[in-house]
């Protein structure tokens, strides 16, 4: 009789480096079950005995960071010597045994580059990609397309590049002593993706997948830097997408969070400016999923281009309120009043208290914004202003709330907040709400600063004595570059 074969970790432990859980050989493991991912073992059988110096350094995993300003150990470089060959001479940052001691794995990276990338790379919690999700549950799926598609050979190279752009930015908003350099590296990458994406086409069910991601990428990134354009690489992305839009409900559903990320960002962006959005996401086309940047809220975004439009068209005729337009209001607010999340029946079960309790809320604060859109399409800003405030009242309350018991902002607060506060009156109500403003807003220092340019130019105009319909807002706050979303 043969021995039972040996029980060996599944690739996706192997490659998490995780301990995998499973009573036979033959069985599926917990993380797998727990992820509901297929769990199989399908890589070769390794050879006995210690690898070869030379294949023991190019590793298809990459290597854990321990990059720290605070606590690192490691000897700070000679960065005035000439080995070093450092493009950012007053850019000091320690190496660590990571992706900066193997320049085998990404040979076209520079060692600068590489410590960028170690930044956001570990699959350790917590991590800096883990302020764009909606939870923890999400740390795992969510670096795991991260590694996968920074693996990916050429011609998807051009992911490094968006890649090494996000790192570049997220280090230096962390740390305000590097922002110099790493806008410097951020900006040079970007401009290489953005080309990339501008000749990219979409011919097979992965090139859509890169093209997301490539999206998604650079968005980010522009969301860390003045004058970045995030509306309008969300909407050159969406519409490669646009024709091929159906395929993607077919796919995997966590590549639809790659497209409601871009979605999110145009359509909160097209609210301010009373436009037309690219996509509109059927209220039948998330229905018990969890988005992990918006949680339970996707089925709302069709309602929201909804409004959009409403918006849009009383842009066009100068606010002329005709039978048909105030049907077509009338129908938008009721629609938003009865519409309800629709969680998966195992929600509750899935993810930890806070979790459900900061998508409870998110909701609720979508929601709310929305309503208070409509309400303000009806009415200027000085007319029919208690119900406003009512509306204003209970998103902060909501969003308080939800900080109190969580313990962290809620992901996607920038744009309902702002408007929330457009509504604020007094001067030391509105100081209160902008001392608020680093709690709620945390996607990055850019995002803050633009809160408080578009408050304050709002709050201008209604100190000024102008009529601001919300259909004429984006006149106000145009100026200045925007950052609605933080996806």
């Amino acid at each position: 009789m043969s021995p039972p074969a040996p029980k060996r970790a599944c690739d996706q432990c192997h490659t998490l480096k995780e301990k995998c859980r499973r009573p036979s050989a033959t069985t599926s493991c917990e993380r797998c079950d727990r992820l509901n991912q297929t769990c199989k073992t399908m890589r070769n059988v390794a050879k006995l005995g210690r690898r070869p110096h030379i294949a023991r350094k190019i590793s298809y995993n990459l290597p854990t960071s321990n990059l720290s300003l605070v606590t690192c150990n490691t000897k700070k470089l000679d960065l005035s010597s000439p080995q070093n060959n450092n493009p950012y001479p007053h850019f000091y940052l320690p190496f660590d045994k990571g992706l900066s001691s193997n320049p085998s794995l990404f040979p076209e990276l520079d060692q600068w580059e590489r410590h960028f990338l170690n930044l956001m790379k570990d699959l350790g919690a917590p991590s800096p990609l883990d302020k764009f999700l909606i939870g923890p549950s999400f740390h795992e799926s969510h670096h795991r397309l991260f590694v996968q598609n920074l693996l990916r050979p050429a011609p998807t190279s051009i992911l490094k590049d968006a890649t090494v752009a996000c790192a570049a930015v997220l280090l230096g908003d962390q740390y305000a002593q590097h922002t110099k350099t790493s806008v410097e590296v951020g900006h040079r990458r970007a401009a290489l993706a953005v080309s990339g994406l501008r000749s990219f086409q979409i011919s097979k069910e992965q090139d859509l997948v890169t093209v997301l991601v490539l999206g998604v990428g650079i968005v980010t990134f522009a969301m860390h830097v003045v004058d970045g354009q995030p509306f309008l690489i969300s909407r050159y992305t969406l519409a490669l997408v646009k024709p091929v839009y159906h395929t993607l409900l077919t796919m995997d559903p966590g590549i639809m969070d790659l497209l409601v990320c871009l979605v999110s960002t145009e359509t909160f962006e097209c609210l301010i400016r009373s436009e037309m959005p690219t996509i509109r996401i059927g209220e039948r086309d998330r229905c018990d999923v969890v988005d992990r940047y918006i949680g339970i809220s996707s089925s709302l975004f069709g309602h929201l281009y909804d409004l959009c439009e409403a918006s849009h068209l009383m842009r066009l005729t100068g606010g002329r309120m005709d039978i048909e337009m105030v049907e077509r209001l009338d129908a938008i607010q009721d629609s938003l009043q009865r519409w309800k999340p629709s969680p998966p029946s195992d929600f509750i079960e899935r993810f930890t208290q806070s979790e459900v309790i900061g998508m409870l809320a998110q909701a609720k604060v979508f929601r709310l914004a929305a309503l208070l859109i409509a309400h303000r399409l009806c009415h200027p800003y000085g007319q029919r202003d208690k119900e406003a405030l009512q509306l204003s009242s209970a998103i902060t309350m909501e969003i308080d709330t939800a900080l109190q018991s969580t313990g962290r902002s809620i992901p996607c607060m920038t744009f309902p907040y702002t408007v929330a506060c457009f509504e604020i009156t007094g001067t030391e109500a509105r100081a209160a709400v902008v001392d608020n403003i680093p709690e709620v807003v945390t996607f990055s220092r850019q995002s803050q600063l633009q809160v408080r340019r578009s408050l304050s130019s709002v709050w201008d105009g209604r100190d000024g004595g102008d009529q601001i319909y919300w259909f004429y807002l984006g006149n106000y706050i145009r100026k200045t570059p925007s950052t609605w979303t933080d996806v």
